[in-house]
Order: structure tokens, then C-alpha cells, then sequence
């Protein structure tokens, strides 16, 4: 069934932002961007007139081996450690872990630099989380903010205020009153506009896809249940969170809940009820929040496609085959046969690899295995998705991978499509493609030195007019979500990862032959072997452009 017209010109607006948002050699250099870091948005959000509750620094050991985990799931976690305690304890690690301050950086003029267990395009962090807690030991049932800096909750709503805003008009989510919490994922447009400008949007999305990457593999690590939804009402939710409902907050202060994790076991210390059903919980009071930068600048495209995409009028639930089965490739394209794959290693032990995480910008020109290539790829492309995208196989439902190999032992040099829905391989052409990575990469060099480069793509034409316009932030989301499990996956095998949100989008269409097709590029990731400090490759590349990394990530 058509979609009403009103949608599909929702559809076309969020198409003509894309279209508007993209980067060409041109582009980047008639219009640079320049940069006020005296006016960068801080990082940290603390609601200081808010109580605290500080977290227990005392940490549980997550030490499931990290491979094991994302191939087999719970089995690979002993009995005694599934169903952890529904306690700070509990919170605070999944937290940490999840999306905490891990590494200090010394920074220009003295200026510290913390990087977090998550990456996220350009140090920017613009990923908030929220913690509604209903059953928690120790912790009184309310609307939470983690604050990263102080390590710390900050108590926003009571806990009944909490569960009226997200049960609202949502019957579906009467279950949570009997769970221990759920975890709101939320982006401050602001901090990624200030770099990217409009293709901010763009960005933010990629990181929330990062951190529900995050939060759900470390929760499965910890042996505990979760649910995750990549869809949250938005009017309800902002209400919540403290903006005011009519959307009139300045756009330094725009913020939009993504994504819901809940963790999904039965409560053992559940919320008592309110005696009136939570029914009698009235307008929500705005929370103040102090500005993160000293001035901003407005990107209203941003805001009017965020809107295009999550207002109510689509019919569309959930999008399910055949929409979740689209492949770049026709059906009959020609699939390698490989031997079956070794055993993998069990990998690094999950909390220690996340604590540990930094980010991979050089590469030594070393190869990787076939068998280990293809495991990232299904631990990557086929541990599933989230509501609302329903896929009918174990596969991700929305994007698809295009990869430039230059060093798989036992493939050949050239470009290969991994179809997640029948896990076979296609390669497109056998030649290097190391100087075309890095020119269309935005030249940023790092994107060609490693064994392999993923561009991960989505047919967004087809998926907005088939699915509606929503599909556009669930793409980029899969994206995000897609791209953290390669990271979690390489670390894990003792290889480096580094993401880019940017290149020259139609270059790149154009490259993989998708330019007169709907498939649009998200996301950009980089595998190889980390350079030690002080080593030096032994091959250098001569890029065809002028100049190196307009843009770095």
C-alpha cells in the first residue's frame, strides 16, 4: 500500500536534506569550515540544581572472553553469572563501561582530553544518557541523568513521573513498570553542528548507533536481558528529559531521545504502584540547563529533519521483509565459495577492551586472515537488530557492507560485497584501490593503509517511500550500530579500527556503481594492524589530491 502523499513529501524533504548535507572536492574547499574552539559546546552536561547520587567506583569484572560472547551469546557466560544483582554496583559498571571516561589525554595548552569506552566522531560526544529506574536496590525509582564527569546519577523525575512519560499513549510499554530500568539514549544536536555543521545530524546518529552498540553487548556480557528500541516518542520523551513540548527551546539546547535500552529481566525490588495507576502524573515542569558553549548557531534543516523523520502519520510499525532484504547486488550476482572457517580465538575479555579503547589513525601495511575477515563480518552484519526494523533472519535489517580489500590472506585485492541475509561474498573487480579510498575518504589518509576499508551502505530511497521517512535516522543508527560491533570485534582480535562519517558521498556512490541507484553511503570504517609508536611504514601512498585530511576524524 502507497504511502499518504503527506508522508512521501516528508520522505522528499528528508531526501533533499541528504542531498543538501553531502561533501565534494568542490565543496569542502570553496566553503572550509571554521572552527571557534573557544566556542566548542562542552562536552559534560551536569544538572547542578539537581539531587546527586554518586556511583560506586568499585566495578564488576567483565572478563567473558569478547568473540565467544558476540558468537554464542549468553552460553558464553558461566550459570553464576547470569541475572547479576539489580543494584548500583550493577548500574554503575554498565554505565562505565558503556559510555564512561576511561583514558586522560593531554591536550593543547595544558587542556586535559578524557577519551570514553565509546568512540565518537570527532571527540565530540554528543550522546547523552538517561536512566529511568524502576527496581534498582539502593536507588529511589526516578528519572536519572548520568552525569560522565561527575560519575554520578542526578535525579530528574520521580519514578512514577518516569513511567507516566514513557507509558503515555503507549500501551506496549506498560511492561516496564515490572523492570529493573531503562536506559534513554539521547543526542545534543548542537555538539556535532558545531564541527559538521548541518551534516551534524548525520553524525549524531552514527554515535548513537556506537553507544546502543555499547550498552547492548556489554549488557550481554554482564548476563543481563535487554530489549532495545530504536523508536521513542518524541514529544513525550523531550518532555521527560525537561525541554519544553512546543519545541521552541534555542538550538543550543535541541535534544531528541533515539533509542530505549531496557534491561528486561523481572524486577526483584519493583517500584510501589502510585494507587491511581501513574494516571494522575500532570505536566512535567522544563528542567534548566545552562548552555555548553557561549554562543550557537542555529541549523534549522537539522531540526526540521529530525521532525520529518519521528512525527506521528506513517502506518508503517515496523519494517519487514522485503524491505529488510534489499541486497546492491541482483539476486543472480555470481557468490564465492570459501572453505569452512576455523575455530575462532575466544578474543580479549570484554571490560578490559573497553576500558582500554583508542582510537586507530595509522596503520602497518599487515594482512589479516580470510577466516578471521569473514568473522568480523558476521559478528558485525549478522547479531541481529532492533524494533522497529524486524527482520525475518538473524541479520541487520537496513544497511549493507561494501568492502576495499588491500591485504586478506586468501582473497583477492578489490571490492567485495558480504550479503548478511545468505552470509555469501561477491567480488566486484580484483585490482588495489588504495589511492581511490584515500582521495575519496576525504583524503584522509588512514582510511587506505589498513587490510580493509567498509562502506556501509543503505537504499534509502527505497526504505523511505516503502517504510516512510523514519528510516533515514533507523539507517544511520544500523549504521552506527554495525560499525561498533567491527570495532568491538577487531580490538578484540588485537586489530585497530577508525570510523569517518566522512567523504565524498556521489564519489563513492559512483565508485561501487550506485550512483544512478537509492543506495546512499552512512558510514565509513578502517581495519588493520595498529603502528607501534615510534614505528614507520615501510610503503607510503601518493595521494592524487593536494591535500591531506580536510576533515579529520
Amino acid at each position: 500500500m502507497p504511502l499518504p502523499h503527506d508522508v512521501l513529501e516528508r520522505c522528499r524533504r528528508v531526501y533533499d536534506y541528504h542531498n543538501l548535507s553531502k561533501l565534494t572536492y568542490e565543496s569542502v574547499r570553496k566553503h572550509p569550515i571554521q572552527l571557534d574552539p573557544a566556542n566548542q559546546p562542552s562536552v559534560y552536561r551536569v544538572f547542578e540544581q539537581c539531587p546527586k547520587v554518586a556511583l560506586p567506583t568499585t566495578l564488576v569484572d567483565v572478563g567473558v572472553p569478547t568473540i565467544q560472547l558476540m558468537e554464542v551469546g549468553f552460553d558464553a557466560i558461566p550459570d553464576s553469572q547470569l541475572n547479576p544483582p539489580q543494584n548500583l554496583k550493577t548500574l554503575a559498571t554498565w554505565l562505565h563501561l558503556a559510555y564512561g571516561q576511561t583514558i586522560k589525554l593531554p591536550g593543547i595548552g595544558g587542556k586535559v582530553t578524557w577519551l570514553r569506552s565509546c568512540p565518537s566522531q570527532g571527540n565530540l560526544y554528543p550522546v547523552e544518557l538517561y536512566v529511568a529506574a524502576f527496581g534498582i536496590e539502593g536507588l529511589e525509582p526516578g528519572l536519572y541523568h548520568y552525569s560522565i564527569r561527575e560519575f554520578a546519577l542526578r535525579k530528574l523525575r520521580t519514578g512514577h513521573e518516569a513511567l507516566a512519560g514513557l507509558t503515555r499513549g503507549r500501551p506496549d510499554l506498560n511492561f516496564l513498570k515490572t523492570v529493573p530500568l531503562t536506559i534513554l539514549v539521547s543526542t545534543i544536536f548542537w555538539r556535532s553542528c558545531w564541527r559538521y555543521e548541518k551534516r551534524g545530524y548525520r553524525q549524531a546518529l552514527l554515535d548513537v548507533g556506537h553507544v546502543v552498540a555499547n550498552l547492548t553487548t556489554l549488557a550481554l556480557g554482564m548476563g543481563i536481558t535487554t530489549i532495545a528500541r530504536m523508536r521513542a516518542n518524541h514529544t513525550t520523551t523531550r518532555e521527560l528529559i525537561g525541554l519544553t513540548v512546543d519545541d521552541d527551546a534555542p538550538f543550543g539546547e535541541e535534544e531528541a531521545v533515539h533509542a530505549m535500552v531496557t534491561w528486561a529481566d523481572r524486577a526483584l525490588f519493583p517500584m510501589e504502584s502510585a494507587g491511581n495507576g501513574g494516571g494522575g502524573v500532570g505536566p512535567m515542569a522544563p528542567i534548566a540547563r545552562p548552555p555548553l558553549s557561549k554562543d550557537f548557531k542555529s541549523y534549522g534543516s537539522v531540526t526540521a529533519t529530525h521532525h520529518d523523520c519521528v512525527d506521528p502519520g506513517v502506518a508503517v510499525k515496523e519494517v519487514r521483509p522485503p524491505e529488510t532484504e534489499l541486497s546492491p547486488l541482483p539476486a543472480t550476482f555470481q557468490t564465492e565459495e570459501f572453505p569452512p572457517s576455523d575455530d575462532p580465538d575466544r578474543g580479549a575479555a570484554l571490560g578490559k577492551l573497553l576500558l582500554t579503547r583508542t582510537p586507530t589513525m595509522n596503520f602497518d601495511r599487515r594482512s589479516i586472515s580470510r577466516d578471521n575477515f569473514r568473522l568480523l563480518n558476521r559478528l558485525a552484519f549478522r547479531s541481529g537488530s532492533f524494533f522497529p526494523t524486524a527482520p525475518d533472519g538473524p541479520h541487520v535489517g537496513l544497511v549493507r557492507p561494501l568492502w576495499v580489500t588491500f591485504d586478506v590472506s586468501g582473497m583477492d585485492d578489490g571490492i567485495w560485497y558480504y550479503n548478511p541475509v545468505t552470509d555469501a561474498w561477491s567480488i566486484l573487480n580484483r585490482r588495489e584501490h588504495r589511492k581511490q579510498t584515500a582521495y575519496m575518504s576525504l583524503e584522509q589518509q588512514f582510511t587506505a593503509d589498513g587490510f580493509a576499508t567498509c562502506f556501509i551502505v543503505a537504499n534509502l530511497h527505497h526504505l523511505m517511500v516503502h517504510a516512510g521517512p523514519d528510516c533515514y535516522r533507523l539507517a544511520h543508527i544500523e549504521a552506527g550500530i554495525v560499525a561498533q560491533r567491527l570495532y568491538i570485534a577487531a580490538n578484540a582480535m588485537g586489530f585497530g579500527c577508525g570510523f569517518s562519517g566522512l567523504f565524498y558521498d556521489d564519489e563513492v556512490r559512483r565508485f561501487f556503481g550506485l550512483d544512478k541507484s537509492g543506495w546512499e553511503v552512512m558510514h565509513e570504517v578502517a581495519i588493520g594492524v595498529p603502528l607501534q609508536p615510534g614505528q614507520r611504514r615501510v610503503v607510503e601512498v601518493e595521494l592524487d589530491s593536494d591535500s591531506e585530511g580536510i576533515w579529520k576524524d
